[in-house]
């Protein structure tokens, strides 16, 4: 049996003597107040009792009334990042932890069945870590202890040690009820022995020195930092041998851990219980994405991809679903229709839009058929395929970071989801870090949304996130250990806590599940969307959008990609109407959008003329492709002309001198203009040219650093020249005004873009901008 799985011994060593103590008794060192000798004792005990147990499977729980610090040299227990050694002052907190404490024996011996006589010979019978030892150290004048106190202790003290909580009392017998104390082994410490009440004294016993017990707590820590921690094997409690043999019609089941010698399951889409969703949370280290694999895989082994599909959404980091998709080597989990790795709220917005569609779609099927749910459309319609649908939301709470429209919006359609989807077999999984603070930019629609999720998984957290997952009267996640999780299958209420060991995600065997699962799959089932928030869009996504677009007459320009599922190019008509030029304002790299946006129009166009305004000749971020973009516009019978500075006006003048003689047979000419804040005296033409050049086939591509310097160039009503227009990190405010839209949210940040075309869209959307231009792309 791996060594953190020793049970601790049944009794410690003091002197040349074994004293019965965890899981098997409790100790009362008699408090003389001549001498520190019962404070020495009660010290040597504590160490003992960490000597006799592995490490991380006892934690020491002191309530110092009368600040004695006899807990002082085991300070070094804590060091190794988990909290064994928990010490109390305050009478209200020590009443707190008692009332914690009767639970926790009632929900250790629910987990024991009666099927052992204590934790001790239940450990021995079960081959993974269920329930760790604890040891109350009470250090207080016991009979001025008041009467609710005592009235815990007097209870929890006869049951506490067969649930392997020990009690060890440092106080005067004087006062105290006889019946408590004769619950225990009472020890009266001397010069060199230890008397006892069984007129059987210890002798050679020496008190410990502080170095001593430093020494031993510090030891402690040690081993618990570098200790291995052992684990339930994820296949303990999913099977791997029979895969796809489930049926999702009247549900989804899936197991995570370990309740004693029970396999723990929870089921979504329990109609009877009307158990649909599930919240998930748990502190930094403790487990949660380690549970959501097991949740995930569990999943996948049983039901098939026409059975379950899934929806998945990472917040922060994406690590947790990065297993799920691997571009390098073409496999996917067959089961995902969407994963979004470092999603953001837009991202996220969309995704729900795309499921409201689908309970839509399903819900006018029902209607048509005359039933009102999955389970009754699949009785009705056994032979047609629909999945139920699982959406899992890791750290769901940063789609309300921000308190505006988009937040408003996401929590009016999250709390209407989890309220409707359960009829059409949608189910929402929330994981969270942390619900208890940016809830609040919710508001009341908070209450709204845990009310519709009774299946409540809370890992160790602190006081207030047990409290805000589980309810104001259920703490249990504050006391567990790291991969330990209260299940709670009604709303958080106390008596429906089952404190479960979580299985192991290893990933080794994970790997080889998921790998059969997509060789049998891959013909079948068309790859997930993958969102990565992060990534840089360009040519390839271009010019693979061309081709699967269908022809159309008139050009199509390609302004970014949308943030949505599928996430579908942003495309709009660059016709030879009145006002089709575009403006992009803003500090960010136009460049690549730019070149990408003149590969994209010479593809389609062949024959077009680009005539380039170079203002920034000599920067590194074109001159870098200048050449590279004349010779790919070359290759597909483009024709371009850089102009410099100093020739800028002469050739605006000459192209405002061809509007009267083109004919609409002519090639499109696209003046593209680059940095135009320093073009500083911008000839009258110009404005000539961008009001009545594109029904002549002249159009503009424009580039500003600053709205002003934009708007001073157009000249009064030559903005609505410009019908596209796009912002590249442009503050809030200028947003705002180019837009139009007073009541604009909008934030700059990489890998942004803010596009408007006035004539096609009803408002600007975000975007993700072709940034990247890789040449060899646009020729493939």
């Amino acid at each position: 049996m791996p060594s953190a799985l020793l049970n601790a011994a049944a009794t410690i060593s003091i002197g040349n003597a074994e004293i019965p103590l965890l899981g098997a008794g409790n100790i009362w060192v008699e408090d003389s107040l001549a001498d520190d000798l019962s404070i020495k004792l009660t010290q040597a005990i504590i160490e003992s009792a960490l000597a006799h147990t592995a490490p991380g499977q006892l934690e020491i729980i002191v309530y110092d009334e009368g600040l004695s610090g006899l807990a002082s040299p085991f300070w070094p227990l804590n060091s190794a990042g988990e909290k064994i050694l928990n010490i109390i002052t305050d009478p209200q907190d020590f009443k707190a932890t008692l009332r914690y404490l009767r639970d926790h024996i009632l929900g250790v011996k629910n987990v024991m069945q009666g099927l052992a006589p204590n934790l001790v010979n239940f450990r021995h019978n079960v081959d993974y870590p269920v329930e760790g030892y604890k040891l109350v150290v009470v250090s207080a004048d016991y009979s001025m202890l008041d009467d609710e106190t005592q009235t815990y202790l007097s209870v929890l003290m006869k049951s506490g040690p067969v649930a392997g909580v020990s009690f060890l009392i440092h106080s005067m017998t004087l006062g105290a009820n006889p019946f408590i104390v004769n619950t225990c082994e009472l020890l009266t410490p001397r010069q060199g022995l230890i008397e006892r009440a069984d007129d059987h004294p210890i002798f050679g016993w020496q008190p410990p020195m502080a170095e001593q017990l430093i020494a031993t707590a510090t030891h402690t820590a040690e081993q618990l930092a570098t200790a291995a921690v052992d684990s339930i094997a994820f296949t303990e409690v999913q099977g791997t041998d029979r895969m796809w043999g489930e049926s999702s019609a009247d549900g989804v089941t899936f197991a995570i851990g370990k309740y004693g010698l029970q396999t723990v399951e929870v089921t979504l889409g329990d109609e009877l219980n009307q158990r649909h969703n599930m919240l998930v949370t748990g502190a930094v280290g403790q487990g949660k994405s380690n549970l959501v694999s097991v949740i995930i895989h569990s999943l996948c082994q049983r039901y098939s991809p026409s059975e379950v599909q899934f929806y998945l959404l990472d917040f922060k980091e994406g690590i947790t679903l990065q297993a799920f998709s691997n571009a390098e080597t073409g496999s996917f989990l067959p089961h995902a229709r969407v994963i979004g790795l470092e999603a953001d709220r837009e991202f996220g917005l969309s995704v729900l839009r795309n499921l409201f569609g689908i309970y839509k779609e399903r819900m006018k099927l029902y209607k048509a058929a005359g039933v009102q749910n999955l389970r009754q459309y699949r009785q009705a319609h056994p032979d047609v395929e629909m999945p139920r649908i699982v959406v899992i939301i890791d750290e769901f709470q940063m789609m309300f970071s921000e308190r505006d429209r988009i937040t408003d919006e996401i929590a009016d359609l999250l709390v209407k989801a989890v309220r409707l989807f359960r009829a059409c077999g949608i189910h929402i999984i929330l994981a969270s870090q942390t619900i208890g603070g940016n809830m609040a930019l919710m508001g009341s629609t908070a209450d709204g949304l845990f009310g519709q999720v009774p299946i409540r998984v809370a890992l160790k957290n602190s006081l207030s996130e047990s409290h805000a997952t589980l309810g104001f009267k259920n703490d249990a996640a504050a006391h567990l250990r790291s991969r330990e999780a209260i299940v709670n299958g009604d709303y958080g209420d106390v008596s429906a806590n089952k404190k479960t060991s979580i299985a192991y995600a290893d990933d080794q065997i994970l790997h080889r599940l998921r790998d059969q699962w997509w060789q049998k799959a891959r013909d079948h089932v068309i790859p997930p969307y993958v969102f990565v928030g992060e990534k840089r869009l360009g040519t390839a996504e271009v010019m693979a959008a061309l081709r699967a677009a269908p022809q159309h007459q008139e050009w199509q320009l390609m302004l970014g990609s949308q943030i949505e599922v599928d996430a579908n190019p942003l495309r709009v008509p660059f016709s030879r109407d009145v006002g089709r030029n575009v403006a992009i304002i803003g500090t960010g790299d136009a460049v690549p959008v730019i070149e990408n946006m003149m590969a994209a129009l010479g593809v389609q166009r062949p024959g077009t003329k680009f005539v380039v305004i170079d203002y920034l000749e000599g920067q590194p971020q074109w001159d870098a492709t200048r050449h590279a973009m004349a010779a790919v516009l070359g290759n597909l019978g483009c024709e371009i002309q850089i102009v410099p500075p100093a020739h800028a006006t002469n050739v605006l003048v000459e192209l405002a001198q061809l509007i009267g003689m083109r004919a609409a047979s002519d090639p499109d000419i696209v003046v593209v203009g680059l940095g135009l804040d320093r073009f500083r005296s911008m000839p009258m033409e110009f404005q000539d040219l961008i009001k009545n050049g594109p029904p002549a086939g002249i159009h503009f591509v424009c580039w500003w650093l600053k709205l002003d310097s934009f708007r001073d160039q157009v000249g009064y009503g030559g903005e609505s020249a410009f019908d596209i227009r796009l912002a590249l990190r442009l503050d809030s405010q200028s947003a705002k005004s180019l837009m139009g839209n007073p009541l604009l949210e909008w934030r700059p940040a990489d890998n942004r873009m803010l596009a408007w075309d006035m004539a096609e869209l009803p408002e600007a959307v975000r975007v993700i901008p072709y940034s990247v231009f890789a040449p060899d792309a646009v020729l493939q």
